[in-house]
C-alpha cells in the first residue's frame, strides 16, 4: 500500500508533472509538457519542489526515477514564462527591485536542490533531448556528475 505522501503525490493534480507508480515503493515523475517539449515553464518551478518534498516524507517511496514526456526530456527553461516571472516582479527602488528578484532566482534554484537533498535515490531516464535546466534535473539525479550526451 502507498504511504501518505505517495497517496497526496500520486493523487495531486500537477500542471508540469505527472507521476506514476509503475511497481511497488518505486515513482515515476515524468516532465509532462510534451507539446512543449517538456520546456520547464511556471507551474515545474513550484511543483517539483511539492512533489519531491512529499516524496522525501514518504516511508513507502524507495526510489524514483524522473523522465521527460514523449522524445524529449527537456528543451530547458520556458523564455516566455521566464520573462513574464521576472516581469512581474515590482518594486519602488532598485534595491528592493534586486531583493526580489534575488529571492525568485533562490525559488528556482530550490527546484534542483531538492532533488539533491532528497532522501531517496533519484534516477534520471534521460530520453532524447536534455537542455539547459534539465542538466540540473540529470546531473543532481545522478548523484551530481555530469553523465556526458
Amino acid at each position: 500500500a502507498a504511504g501518505a505522501a505517495s497517496a497526496s503525490v500520486l493523487g495531486s493534480a500537477w500542471g508540469s508533472l505527472r507521476v506514476s507508480a509503475p511497481r511497488e515503493q518505486l515513482l515515476l515523475v515524468e516532465l509532462n509538457r510534451p507539446e512543449k517539449r517538456n520546456a520547464l515553464g511556471a507551474a515545474f518551478w513550484r511543483e517539483m519542489v511539492e512533489c519531491f518534498e512529499a516524496i522525501a516524507r514518504d516511508s513507502s517511496t524507495r526510489a524514483v526515477v524522473i523522465t521527460g514526456a514523449g522524445n524529449t526530456f527537456t528543451a530547458g527553461i520556458d523564455l516566455g514564462d521566464l520573462a513574464r516571472e521576472f516581469l512581474a516582479v515590482e518594486a519602488e527602488d532598485a534595491a528592493r527591485r534586486a531583493w526580489q528578484l534575488r529571492r525568485k532566482i533562490e525559488e528556482f534554484q530550490e527546484t534542483f536542490s531538492v532533488l539533491e537533498k532528497c532522501p531517496k535515490p533519484v534516477i534520471a531516464a534521460v530520453n532524447g533531448a536534455c537542455v539547459g535546466g534539465g542538466e540540473g534535473d540529470r546531473d543532481s539525479g545522478a548523484g551530481g556528475g555530469s553523465g556526458g550526451p
